[in-house]
């Protein structure tokens, strides 16, 4: 679970390491966010040689999480570290890849363009 003030680690190559969310986007408020939920964030830490700066916000969509997620089937899924992709204004992925595998339920909530970068679908 997300909320706001969490540090959050970038899974795709633009260059960002860690993120603070700022706020998370959808119409109940003080309810974390999930995957597949927009969240505005704040840069915390980049590699260098990196496009974007420090201290900038943008806008970005959670692909893993450490809490587990309870699917339809009965099972659960859970993965080692909170993750994040950066998005531009027109939610578009920044980065070209994505590292690491990425979980069904973006593919439901129509984040086609994360799923045609990602590596693996677990």
């Amino acid at each position: 679970m997300i909320f706001a003030g969490s540090i959050l680690q970038v899974c795709d190559n633009s260059g960002v390491k860690f993120v603070k969310c700022l706020k998370i986007l959808h119409n109940k408020p003080k309810n974390p966010g999930k995957i597949g939920d927009l969240i505005i964030v704040n840069i915390q830490s980049i590699k260098t040689f990196s496009k974007i700066k420090r201290k900038e916000i943008y806008k970005a969509i959670i692909v893993r999480l450490k809490w587990r997620l309870k699917r339809k089937d009965g099972s659960y899924i859970k993965f080692t570290k909170n993750s994040v992709v950066l998005l531009n204004n027109k939610n578009l992925p920044i980065g070209t890849r994505i590292f690491g595998p990425l979980c069904k339920e973006l593919r439901i909530k129509k984040n086609l363009k994360l799923i045609s970068l990602c590596s693996k679908l677990v």
